[in-house]
């Protein structure tokens, strides 16, 4: 399509280690405080000129806004001549030297070209600074390397600069508390009526030293599960979070599907959960949950629970015994 942002499908995983959030880096340049935060998004001002330089062996283009190059002593983009890089880089010491130090490699100026797109082919990889100086403005700064140069790059800011935590960490998710579940055909759960008592199968792996009545499971519906206990001060979980398998989709071929529509929907699976209540966490949260993780519940019931099917609540029951198991009274019932 025209007009999108090319990309080689053989440099995507370097290109992703280049843009992943970073904390901000701290210096000094010319006696005032300099930020460089990598990887942003924000538009490019204009003029730029390209300043070419080689790490090692190495090359990297720094697209350098025109403001901030003809503040600089002793260099012009309009008087060049052959001691132009020697000039410039005297007066970007202050920053190649830091770069020096970490990488072990030397960082020289080669060129100050004229404006204009840098050589994409041999500098595939790009990401975009945003530096600030002092109390101006931050500015975005294009860097554009070669495959050399970025996986140097990758390596040193892995070594060196602390992931930033994505505020994505602070999404909140909310995880349903269930406590057992009944499979049903749609024709057997559309003749449920208020009254009914069904009995609710156990989930696998639940231990019988502990009661049907005090086993619950903790799901981020069709992701995550997790076993667990319930008591008084909330669920107490058995095991970290673990994935959820799917079951294989049915063959819905016309020969399985067959001349009577109603009769076939009728037959259909569905899975009836009781559902005691949520728990809201954050990612980071989610993350950090282990055996022996202590949770409230956000809406505490003794015996009520909520009668869902594919995550819509379709009633209310209470969990009553049968036998040495569990079942559930339905108390109020929308049949789908």
């Amino acid at each position: 399509m025209q007009g999108l942002e090319q990309h080689d499908p053989q440099w995507l995983a370097l290109h992703n280690r280049l843009h992943r959030r970073r904390q901000p880096w701290q210096s000094v340049f010319a006696g005032q405080p300099v930020q460089v935060t990598w990887s942003t998004a924000q538009p490019l001002p204009l003029p730029m000129h390209d300043v070419r330089f080689s790490l090692g062996d190495a090359s990297l283009v720094v697209r350098m806004p025109a403001q901030w190059l003809e503040s600089l002593d002793g260099v012009s983009a309009s008087v060049k001549s052959e001691a132009t890089p020697m000039l410039l880089e005297l007066a970007l010491l202050d920053l190649i030297e830091p770069v020096e130090r970490l990488s072990g490699q030397t960082l020289e100026v080669v060129e100050l070209a004229h404006e204009g797109e840098p050589d994409l082919i041999a500098h595939p990889l790009h990401v975009t600074l945003l530096v600030q100086l002092g109390e101006d403005a931050a500015l975005p700064v294009p860097l554009h390397l070669s495959v050399e140069a970025a996986h140097l790059m990758a390596d040193l800011l892995e070594q060196h600069a602390s992931a930033d935590r994505h505020p994505v960490s602070a999404l909140r998710l909310r995880l349903a508390v269930e406590h057992g579940e009944a499979l049903l055909s749609l024709g057997e759960l559309r003749s449920l009526r208020a009254g009914d008592v069904l009995m609710l199968d156990g989930y696998p792996g639940d231990s019988p030293e502990d009661g049907p009545d005090h086993q619950v499971r903790l799901v981020l519906p069709g992701r995550l599960h997790a076993r667990a206990t319930s008591s008084g001060e909330g669920i107490r979980l058995l095991e970290p979070l673990i994935a959820t398998h799917f079951a294989k989709d049915i063959d819905m071929t016309e020969s399985a599907i067959g001349p009577d529509l109603d009769s076939t929907l009728d037959e259909l699976p569905m899975k009836l959960v009781c559902q005691v209540g949520s728990v809201e966490l954050s990612l980071a949260q989610l993350r950090e949950l282990g055996e022996g993780s202590l949770l409230p519940l956000s809406a505490p019931t003794r015996d009520g629970v909520d009668l869902m099917v594919n995550g819509r609540r379709i009633g209310q029951g209470q969990l009553v015994k049968i036998g040495d198991g569990l079942g559930v009274r339905l108390l109020s019932f929308t049949a789908p």
